[in-house]
């Protein structure tokens, strides 16, 4: 990680969600916001982060990679749980040259060559829901490996990955198209997927690529092809996936047993007499059979030991709250809230490095109202409060500390868990 994205985490996170917050606006107008807030600080980080983004942008703009890598899959829709045929065309563009691409081959071991990544279907955000691990754990007989592939001027070729292709996931070196996943079910609804061609670290792929970061000056490729150094992406598809009619379904291997109280479905780890919804509930629905999106869908999902996801949505599919969390304190793992006017008020996330960050709004101004920074545990967290006058200007800071979370020890585990429950039988 580099001294810089260390610096911007550890230092600057209220003023990333700040500019998160504020994407709307123009450059002028968010300088203007944070200058009369008299925060000198943020002003001059404001303008160096945006002439570093805006140069690292144009770097990366400018600089011509010839091979593309364009995503398709075979089918318009799928049902929960079918197995998903994703098409990765790969295209040397140049006219004259013959370029080498990496393919998978027998690789059976290491980093993934091709990655899938999941976000919402929402569009007043960008919300990465999964990511698949990206290392091969397959059933090994032989070390398999990579190859190089050279195209011809104007040559394609189009490669497969499967998705829900359990039966030959661990299946031997001839079946790495198989070996993905997003480790959770995917249940039905729209998700906007790309996929990650990702060679770095790959001895063979070292040989033929040059890495950048976009913050280089100037960038010797030795002949060799430039490559972002965190792979090279293709474009969003959107991937349909309906609710099928069947009171039965298999997804990543998890048989669930669905049941309906008339207006939503809820899917259970086992067939009980009766609806639950206690940790043998890992989803809950009101999306009809064959169907993957409505007004207002309700989406819901409980993975023990994971965590849990939870979705209110705009009539046109917008995110209204999304909170992903797990059963211990603090609780959130991330957080977005907009008010009926679409406009952010609440953000949370658990940093990198394990503590806990969360930052509320006033609206329509979008000033902050209220931060908070917790400790791993949870034991400690210092409030960040922001008080404005009447035309809205800073006044103070006040700060204070909370201990929202005590340490206990569960089944020779040490676990943090909101002060005042009564752990007493777990």
């Amino acid at each position: 990680m580099s001294g810089f994205y260390l610096f911007y985490i550890c230092n600057a996170e209220s003023f990333h969600n700040l500019i998160n917050q504020s994407v709307t606006l123009s450059l002028q107008q968010m300088i203007k916001k944070i200058t009369s807030r008299k925060i000198f600080f943020m002003r001059r980080f404001t303008m160096f982060f945006y002439l570093v983004l805006s140069a690292n942008l144009a770097l990366a703009n400018l600089i011509y990679h010839p091979i593309s890598f364009i995503l398709s899959t075979d089918k318009e829709c799928y049902f929960e749980g079918e197995k998903i045929t994703f098409l990765i065309t790969i295209t040397n563009n140049d006219k004259e040259r013959t370029l080498p691409v990496l393919l998978p081959h027998t690789q059976n071991t290491g980093q993934k060559l091709f990655y899938l990544n999941a976000y919402d279907k929402a569009n007043n955000t960008l919300l990465l829901r999964y990511s698949e691990d990206r290392m091969l754990k397959m059933m090994v007989r032989e070390i398999g490996n990579v190859n190089i592939k050279y195209l011809k001027p104007l040559e394609q070729i189009v490669v497969p990955i499967y998705l829900n292709d359990f039966d030959n996931y661990y299946s031997y070196y001839t079946q790495n198209a198989s070996h993905h996943s997003f480790g959770v079910p995917l249940f039905a609804g729209v998700y906007k997927i790309n996929v990650t061609y990702n060679p770095n670290g790959i001895s063979l792929g070292d040989s033929i690529y040059t890495y950048y970061d976009g913050f280089e000056k100037n960038i010797a490729s030795d002949g060799k092809q430039l490559i972002p150094i965190n792979g090279q992406i293709t474009q969003m598809i959107d991937l349909k996936i309906k609710r099928s009619a069947d009171t039965i379904v298999t997804i990543e291997r998890n048989k669930y047993y669905i049941k309906t109280d008339g207006h939503r479905f809820f899917y259970l780890s086992e067939n009980l007499p009766e609806i639950t919804t206690d940790t043998r509930c890992h989803h809950i629905t009101d999306l009809p059979p064959d169907s993957c999106s409505i007004k207002n869908d309700y989406f819901y999902s409980h993975f023990t030991d994971l965590y849990a996801e939870g979705i209110l949505r705009f009539e046109d599919g917008d995110i209204r709250e999304y909170r992903k969390y797990s059963d211990w304190c603090p609780s959130y793992l991330y957080t977005e809230r907009y008010n009926e006017f679409k406009q952010k008020t609440h953000y949370e996330l658990q940093l990198p490095d394990k503590r806990f960050y969360s930052v509320s709004y006033n609206q329509p101004s979008g000033s902050m109202h209220q931060e908070t920074y917790c400790s791993a545990d949870g034991t400690l967290c210092n409030v960040i409060t922001y008080i404005y006058d009447k035309e809205g200007k800073l006044k103070r800071k006040d700060f204070s500390q909370t201990q929202p979370c005590i340490e206990v020890e569960i089944d020779g585990k040490k676990r943090s868990t909101e002060r005042g429950i009564n752990l007493e039988g777990q």
